[in-house]
């Protein structure tokens, strides 16, 4: 067992099976690895360099500051930042050399001035809305855009991009519609349509991703599924999220457990404090859901609230249990599991949620390095 109090452990060979397991969908697609939030909590450059090594050829952010973190950490590929890009920090991403999203004439001309301040050419790439109403101009005004941002000194347009709304819902009709406008738009734009084409999220590189240059592969990349496919059993998991125990406590019946005294003991039990809380991402959205932790392979609920930095589990009097057994709060022990859909489901949640909110206090441990 590793001697932290909490951990999330990766399995660098998870991912990057998941990563093959998407590319045999569509040998002839490149793979973007979406690897914003710290890679969805697995950590973004442990990740990358996996990644990289093993097919992937783009990396996409969502901020300036998780691109130039890659970069400071030595690695070259190119980088997307998904996101709109605050005005302040278009020199930076100009400067370490990141590809950054736009979605008006303004974007344009901010990265453009960026670039000529720095004597460098500015990489940009057009987010167009096709139905999802969160980002990008209309395909309407697309062409127009397109012209007068290629007119604009320093800046390289390499790319159009949309991103899918629906992809993961057994009806996709919305989402071919989608598809449709922007496969529409590339035709009319023509010779003036940049290298770069991209749509396909995760669930989408199932039905939808002909045409798309990549697979922004995100959440599939880590193991979880992106739809109810069946395909997507073929997954694993790659986070872990581990601990020890702090204490061990013998309690009488009716003993009041954590704030509030919001549970009281039913029998006489083991009580058991182990060192991880909502500080670490675990959400008390889970205190009073039926919420199980393991311990040699074998589920304990967790009881009263959890509580910033602990919570409690109830073990019966006749289990031996000991501060040296680890516990799992994600993932298999011995055959049985606890998956970041279960607690999704249990706290109201998506399992995107589950594993991005953990937070950087937790020591990444990563195994099988010898994916890199």
């Amino acid at each position: 067992m590793e001697d932290y109090r909490a951990w999330i452990e990766v399995d660098l060979s998870a991912i990057v099976a998941n990563l093959k397991l998407i590319k045999s969908l569509n040998p002839e697609i490149g793979i973007m690895a979406v690897i914003k939030a710290n890679a969805y909590g697995c950590g973004a450059v442990e990740v990358a360099k996996a990644v990289l090594s093993n097919g992937a050829s783009w990396l996409g952010v969502a901020l300036v500051e998780e691109g130039i973190a890659l970069r400071e950490a030595g690695i070259a590929a190119p980088i997307l930042v998904l996101g709109v890009v605050p005005e302040r920090d278009a020199r930076l991403a100009v400067k370490w050399n990141l590809s950054v999203a736009f979605t008006d004439l303004r974007g344009a001309e901010v990265l453009s001035a960026a670039a000529r301040s720095l004597g460098k050419t500015a990489s940009g790439q057009l987010k167009v809305d096709t139905g999802m109403h969160r980002l990008g101009v209309s395909p309407a005004q697309a062409k127009e855009l397109l012209e007068k941002a290629r007119k604009l000194a320093g800046l390289n347009v390499e790319g159009i991009f949309t991103h899918l709304a629906t992809a993961d819902l057994e009806d996709d009709s919305a989402a071919k519609q989608q598809v449709e406008k922007m496969r529409k738009l590339c035709e009319d734009l023509g010779d003036q349509c940049p290298r770069l084409v991209h749509w396909s999220n995760s669930a989408g590189a199932l039905k939808l991703a002909r045409g798309s240059n990549f697979i922004r592969a995100g959440i599939a990349l880590y193991g979880l599924k992106p739809s109810a496919d069946p395909f997507w059993d073929g997954l694993t998991p790659a986070l872990s999220l581990k601990a020890r125990i702090s204490r061990i406590e013998q309690v009488e019946a009716g003993e009041p457990i954590g704030y509030g005294a919001s549970y009281r003991t039913q029998k006489p039990c083991q009580i058991v404090t182990i060192p991880v809380g909502y500080g670490d991402g675990y959400t008390r959205r889970l205190s009073h859901k039926g919420t199980d932790v393991l311990i040699q392979g074998k589920r304990y609920p967790i009881v009263g609230n959890i509580c910033m930095d602990q919570l409690m589990i109830e073990v019966p009097l006749e289990d031996s249990i000991s501060v040296d057994d680890e516990v799992v709060l994600i993932g298999r022990q011995n055959g049985e599991e606890i998956t970041a859909d279960e607690l999704a489901e249990k706290s109201g949640t998506i399992h995107y949620e589950i594993i991005t909110e953990l937070s950087s206090r937790l020591v990444r441990v990563y195994k099988n390095n010898a994916a890199n």
